[in-house]
């Protein structure tokens, strides 16, 4: 391959890596998750062991790290006895409560590529729940209190981009807002060095 040839290939990748790089917002609904999220494969997150009812700062990963609040929240359960009793579809894991926190911001490990979570409100109302990540995406969800929890998911459309660092969550009204129910994709490195190569060899010659 020619030298200039070869130049031009490259910054025709960098371009398509990087600059058309972007964050896709789903609104999912009341339905159980799907395995997948945009091209990634999602691993939901084990049961968490600690004491019911504690506050906690952080919800650790099943792909290594934790997901960080910026406060504490209530760590509750979807059974009998477990501090919350609805969810609006099979779901009998782990719930974390803002007890007396109307906003807050959850902090993704590092390398994060695609994230799901459902969100649910205390209050006895039809209020709107938002999820808007560092880029600015946002997904805007009514979640009515007996309407069962929402599905929120985030992913990074180029698997080449950056990762996504967290999600601000928030009600339109003062309202606890209470999350669960999470899944997480942080592809290993063999498979983003796959997707590159795909990637170059996509990028059509004749445009040099």
């Amino acid at each position: 391959m020619p030298r200039l040839h070869r130049i031009c290939v490259l910054l025709a990748f960098s371009f398509q890596q990087y600059a058309a790089a972007e964050i896709i917002g789903v609104a999912g609904g009341a339905d159980p998750p799907p395995p997948t999220l945009g091209p990634y494969a999602m691993t939901p997150f084990p049961l968490d062991d600690r004491p019911l009812y504690e506050l906690v700062t952080d919800v650790p990963s099943p792909l290594g790290g934790a997901v960080e609040f910026s406060d504490p929240l209530s760590h509750r359960r979807v059974v009998e006895g477990g501090g919350w009793a609805f969810w609006g579809h099979p779901y009998y894991g782990d719930v974390y409560y803002g007890d007396g926190i109307l906003d807050y911001t959850m902090y993704l490990p590092a390398k994060t590529m695609a994230f799901y979570f459902y969100a649910h409100q205390a209050a006895d109302s039809f209020l709107w729940i938002t999820a808007t990540t560092d880029d600015g995406t946002a997904v805007e969800q009514q979640v009515p209190h007996f309407g069962g929890a929402k599905y929120f998911g985030f992913y990074q459309d180029d698997p080449g981009g950056p990762p996504i660092e967290f999600i601000h969550v928030s009600c339109s009204y003062e309202c606890e807002v209470t999350v669960g129910e999470f899944g997480i994709a942080i592809p290993g490195p063999g498979a983003l060095v796959l997707l590159g190569v795909g990637g170059i060899g996509a990028v059509p010659r004749r445009r040099c």
